[in-house]
């Protein structure tokens, strides 16, 4: 009976605890660009999975591989797990604790005490409950445990943000790995063409049809060729070597080098129409600086707390008895209950000094907030912009190898015909190259530019926030 009326003291005094002192959470107002404010779709958002638009099953599977065995990944999932426990010990300091204790002892008293108490040896058993609790007046534990809550988020956001750029530096990496391996394709077939040419200009030189001097340029323009082939030859190991890092592979294949990949880039995607004027909401890392913001202001509540007297209760029953046949019994028991009051006097400014550092906390989390927004409508504007260029500068490059092609054909024909040197042949068919090789960068730039905007719009990521965050970062 008694321990009854102890638990329903206990939720009586919960009734009555809760008066926060944290201010209002206030996120900073941004003025948002005219295409956001005006977005035809307000719901709109960006495809989860928008890499599979390429239609590359080897980008794809790539991707799944980075997203299971990627360490800095593996880390932030550690990061969320630890929030999420942080978390929990706030929420179980929102209730009382409860204890069983149990002892059996035997023991002897001295005669020589001041008690007065006689010598002898005897037996104590003892089992009692006992309850205790700090209540929550001022909101400490609510506003800590609404702190811990929204780091868990800003944590598992954080996780989303590194997750979405793993994807894209993946799909980077791919694309400009298939680039290097078809500027290689066309750097491999022109150095075999000018060692062609060089062997042809040599048998010339023996019948006195050409002199030196064009089998000199011929042999530079071979050596040139080489060289090209060398550089994107290194190029292509360090792309290798990262993008394996990123897939978490171990050092034994990294050096192994087992990469799938297609042998030509994919066709371009079109992006969609407009604007998604969801783009606060879309982007984890805004997310993460507006649970920060949420944080800093609840640590604010649980700064002030301090200011204010702190009352617990505690409560016990149970029996004691020298023979155990007897413990349980209304003559054995025992109980107690009462409050117990802290009162902050003389801090020396203790207190006052760490209200000051959670104001400056949240001061500093609303600056970071209102600058991770303006990052990321620079970065959409940056992409957008990019994307318009590359698309110009791809056919500005497609009409550069047409006008190449035409050129050394032309100079082919005229030296032959002795109305051109050799030297303008050799140019139209440097240019050529060049061009060609252009061309593969502008295309896989392009891909490129596309993937980064897909980044800078939140792609990747639903938003889907709880108390359980997600259950794919639990433990396996």
């Amino acid at each position: 009976m008694r321990i009854k009326t102890l638990l329903v003291l206990e939720v009586a005094m919960l009734l009555f605890a809760g008066c926060s002192l944290a201010p209002d959470t206030k996120t900073p107002k941004v003025d948002l660009p005219v295409s956001f404010e005006k977005a035809a779709d307000k719901n709109s958002t960006v495809d989860v999975t928008w890499w599979k638009n390429f239609k590359d099953e080897n980008l794809n599977i790539l991707i799944d591989e980075a997203l299971k065995n990627n360490d800095d990944l593996k880390l932030a999932i550690v990061n969320v797990q630890k929030a999420r426990a942080q978390y929990g010990i706030s929420e179980a300091d929102m209730y009382p604790q409860i204890d069983l204790d149990s002892s059996a002892t035997r023991q002897k008293t001295s005669t020589n005490t001041y008690s007065g108490n006689y010598g002898g040896t005897y037996n104590n058993f003892e089992v009692s409950a006992s309850v205790a609790y700090e209540l929550d007046f001022w909101a400490k534990a609510l506003n800590q445990r609404g702190a811990n809550m929204s780091y868990l988020l800003s944590s598992d956001a954080d996780k989303e943000a590194l997750r979405i750029s793993i994807i894209v530096d993946v799909a980077t990496y791919y694309f400009n790995l298939i680039s290097i391996n078809e500027q290689l394709s066309i750097a491999k077939e022109s150095a075999k063409s000018y060692d062609e040419t060089l062997q042809y200009r040599q048998m010339q030189l023996k019948h006195g049809v050409v002199d030196e001097l064009i089998v000199a340029e011929a042999k530079a323009a071979v050596a040139s060729a080489y060289t090209t082939v060398q550089t994107l030859e290194g190029s292509k190991i360090k792309i290798q070597s990262a993008l394996s890092l990123l897939l978490g592979r171990s050092p034994k294949e990294i050096f192994d080098n087992v990469l799938i990949s297609s042998n030509t880039l994919p066709e371009s995607i079109e992006i969609p129409a407009g604007l998604p004027a969801a783009l606060l909401q879309n982007r984890p890392d805004i997310k993460a600086a507006e649970e920060t913001i949420r944080a800093k202001t609840a640590l604010i509540g649980v700064a002030k707390a301090a200011y204010f007297p702190s009352i617990s209760l505690t409560g016990n029953f149970g029996y004691q008895s020298q023979n155990l046949d007897s413990l349980v019994g209304s003559s054995s028991e025992i109980w107690g209950f009462g409050p117990s009051l802290n009162i902050p006097i003389f801090d020396f400014g203790r207190i006052k000094a760490a209200v000051k550092v959670s104001k400056a906390e949240e001061k500093a989390a609303l600056i970071t907030y209102d600058k991770v927004v303006k990052t990321a409508y620079k970065e959409v504007y940056d992409s957008l912009g990019t994307i318009r260029i590359s698309k110009l500068k791809r056919d500005s490059v497609s009409q550069e190898v047409d006008a190449y092609n035409q050129a050394y054909m032309l100079a082919s024909k005229k030296f032959e015909r002795g109305t051109a040197s050799y030297l303008d042949v050799l140019l139209a068919q440097e240019g050529l190259l060049n061009a060609k090789l252009s061309g593969v960068s502008a295309n896989a730039q392009l891909l490129i530019d596309e993937v980064t905007l897909y980044k800078s719009l939140g792609g990747g990521w639903s938003p889907q926030y709880d108390a359980n965050i997600t259950k794919d970062d639990e433990e396996e």
